[in-house]
């Protein structure tokens, strides 16, 4: 079990990182084609249309791993000021809703990606980029926000029982 956890946040550590890389690179590409504008030597007309597409799978591939660090947006005002064990079960009870919106997420991006592979359709802007493969980042993130909000769920019912006696199972 060890070895699979090493393995999510490793593979959730390198999605962010090539994000981050692509935020990177993009900027730099943007400069270039601001620069080439200025000097009338042309222009990146791609560039656009890559950096939506990039943008797009960037953010849902880079969230599993905002989710796990905790810098999601969130407003912890309502946790501070219960009880702590209510404040535990809540925390558990956002998690479930959580891991059901990305249960859900994946079910219908899944679907989507199947269908644009089955009927082979193909987005054109600048170049013909298969349907599927820019979909396929949603249930690409809903698997991992999947994962990441179990183990979410589990780690607080470590802190349950390591803060209440496990034979007193009524004060929890």
């Amino acid at each position: 079990m060890a070895i699979a956890l090493a393995f999510f946040e490793k593979l959730l550590s390198f999605f962010c990182t090539l994000f981050g890389l692509v935020l990177g690179l993009i900027i730099v590409l943007i400069c270039v084609d601001v620069a080439l504008r200025d000097l009338s030597l042309g222009s990146l007309p791609w560039l656009i249309e890559l950096s939506e597409y990039l943008m797009y799978a960037g953010t849902f591939l880079a969230a599993p791993w905002v989710l796990r660090q905790g810098n999601h947006v969130r407003v912890d005002m309502l946790f501070v000021a219960l009880p702590k064990r209510l404040a535990v079960r809540l925390e558990q009870l956002v998690d479930l809703i959580g891991l059901g919106i990305s249960l859900v997420l994946l079910y219908y991006g899944s679907a989507v990606v199947s269908d644009a592979w089955r009927t082979n359709m193909v987005a054109y802007k600048t170049w013909y980029v298969p349907e599927w493969l820019l979909f396929f980042a949603i249930p690409t993130s809903a698997l991992l926000l999947s994962i990441e909000f179990v183990l979410r769920f589990l780690r607080v019912q470590g802190v349950v029982r390591d803060t209440y006696d496990v034979t007193d199972r009524a004060s929890i």
